[in-house]
């Protein structure tokens, strides 16, 4: 199992420049021949409180990703704005290599004017149980007794790690680590950029590799 991380540039609002950026770094991504290719929280159109209107555009996107895994027969994790009556999720979508919605998570740890998730599945693939949870979900209580339930083989965390913070620290590091421990699966957490960076995680909370800036990050489990 192959996986690139790719820790891609936002522009806030601006859907057709994220577009183009999604598909470069999707194009440079399959140069390493991946299984899985991976990028973070609402990677498409960015977000800025309290604006919604990304999640306007949820079909147009989720059929152009399909559109990519299809052609290019790979598994796509990426976060985006999903409308719901009158509220929006945080969502993360598993895109099949044949392009449909194999697994959706919609976030917990998220402030109000968000609906808010409340569960965690899991997708069967060829490699094992795959879960989604995204970026302040890694810390939250609820999610930890879920995967634990539910015992995924590997999750992938899409994330907004806000550039106001700095880059990520040592400390920063370490408390992913440590949740990832209490999750006992191994992890995958991929930053927008700025700041960026990627970190694979093993089962018991070791960092295995990680990459900086807009580094794509390969793994091989």
């Amino acid at each position: 199992m192959r996986v690139a991380l790719v820790p891609m540039g936002v522009e806030v609002g601006n859907f057709e420049a994220n577009w183009r950026e999604f598909e470069r770094r999707f194009s440079e991504a399959m140069d390493h021949g991946p299984d899985f290719v991976a990028f973070p929280e609402y990677c498409l159109t960015g977000f800025a409180e309290w604006d919604f209107s990304g999640a306007e555009l949820y079909g147009e996107i989720v059929e152009r990703v399909s559109g990519l895994a299809r052609k290019a027969g790979v598994y796509i994790v990426f976060g985006l704005l999903e409308p719901y009556k009158n509220c929006v999720y945080n969502s993360a979508l598993l895109i099949g290599r044949n392009g449909e919605v194999l697994l959706k998570h919609r976030k917990f740890q998220e402030p109000m004017r968000f609906c808010t998730g409340n569960t965690v599945k899991t997708a069967r693939t060829e490699f094992g149980k795959v879960a989604i949870i995204i970026c302040g979900d890694l810390y939250n209580k609820r999610i930890a007794k879920w995967i634990r339930r539910k015992r995924p083989d590997f999750i992938f965390v899409p994330m907004e790690y806000s550039p106001d913070y700095g880059e990520p620290s040592e400390e920063d590091i370490a408390a992913m680590a440590e949740r990832v421990r209490l999750l006992g699966a191994k992890t995958f957490v991929v930053n927008s950029h700025p700041p960026g960076g990627a970190w694979f995680f093993d089962s018991d909370g070791k960092l295995l590799a990680s990459s900086e800036g807009k580094e794509i990050l390969v793994v091989e489990v």
